[in-house]
């Protein structure tokens, strides 16, 4: 069955501003795949599991407190307090003392947290390699480039203005 929210090329937007409408329901319409795609995901490996593996990512980068990881991944700190217990008992994540302070910790994934990142990461590159196995090399390239460039963007830009 097609998928009507694919344009055609005879069909793409006539005005800049059509473009960025269409921009806005492409990008909806990927958020609606990657839900589907990580509630797949989840039912495979156990749904509180698979939140919790993201938090790894993070963590491996800079160990740190819950409350800043907690903001890190703009989480409410007691959602990540709840994974990271999931992540301490699965031997993924130990708690440290915190050089600065020895009073408290942070959190610092394992021998076994690195081994399921690496297979996660393993999974995510396949996953995506299938998805990309008949598009030209160029197009990738240049797919990872302007999504890089969006991305960055987005992230640096402010949020818009509330309506009046």
């Amino acid at each position: 069955m097609a998928d009507s929210s694919v344009i055609a090329p005879e069909q793409a937007p006539a005005t800049p501003d059509d473009t960025v409408t269409e921009l806005g329901r492409q990008l909806a319409r990927f958020g609606r795949a990657m839900v589907r795609h990580k509630a797949h995901q989840a039912a495979s490996v156990g749904e509180a599991a698979s939140a919790a593996y993201g938090l790894l990512f993070p963590l491996a980068e800079r160990p740190q407190r819950a409350g800043a990881l907690a903001e890190a991944v703009h989480a409410d700190p007691s959602t990540v307090s709840r994974q990271i217990a999931q992540l301490v008992d699965r031997g993924l994540v130990e708690r440290q003392p915190d050089p600065a302070d020895g009073r408290a910790c942070v959190l610092v994934p394992t021998e076994s947290g690195h081994e399921t990142m690496a297979a996660l990461r393993r999974r995510r590159d396949e996953h995506l390699a299938a998805v990309l196995q008949h598009w030209p090399a160029e197009d990738v390239h240049e797919l990872v480039d302007l999504l890089s460039r969006f991305i960055t963007d987005f992230e640096t830009t402010g949020a818009p203005a509330e309506p009046r």
